[in-house]
């Protein structure tokens, strides 16, 4: 009886001492407002669409040019899908399909922090649209851990 009663008080310290159990994110799973971002280069230049965006939507992070410098860093994927000549003839649709995915990790600890990935179908600005979508994720995710 004794040794259950110490395998549960066991079970029960080290579940207590898991932040995540409590509902609190892991200290590495959090990026807190100010914190050194790096935008890594990403294909078809949408690193440079996200920066704009994050200055755009008032991401509460510090983009740094060196990755030296910062905390976190964001890397990603982001692909456009031309309007085809029948979607354009019979729908009168130029826009194009955008699909993007960004990922926030950890720089010290190499955890991924926050990822988000978007899909606009027939998107106005191309990039853009997606590049905001990620920003404005991004800063809610930021903003939710004050």
């Amino acid at each position: 009886m004794k040794i259950l009663g110490l395998i549960v008080g066991i079970i029960l310290l080290v579940s207590l001492s898991d932040p995540t159990v409590l509902g609190q994110a892991a200290p590495n799973k959090v990026i807190p407002p100010g914190a050194k971002v790096f935008v890594a280069p990403m294909p078809d230049g949408f690193d440079e669409f996200l920066k704009a965006a994050i200055v755009a939507k008032k991401v509460p992070v510090e983009v740094v040019a060196e990755k030296d410098k910062a905390e976190f860093q964001i890397t990603g994927q982001a692909e456009s899908q031309k309007a085809s000549t029948a979607k354009k003839v019979i729908m009168w649709d130029w826009r194009s399909n955008e699909q993007a995915s960004i990922q926030v990790s950890n720089l010290s600890s190499g955890e991924v922090a926050y990822a988000y990935s978007v899909n606009k179908v027939s998107s106005a600005h191309g990039k853009k649209t997606s590049a905001e979508a990620c920003a404005k994720h991004l800063k809610e995710k930021i903003e939710s851990k004050r």
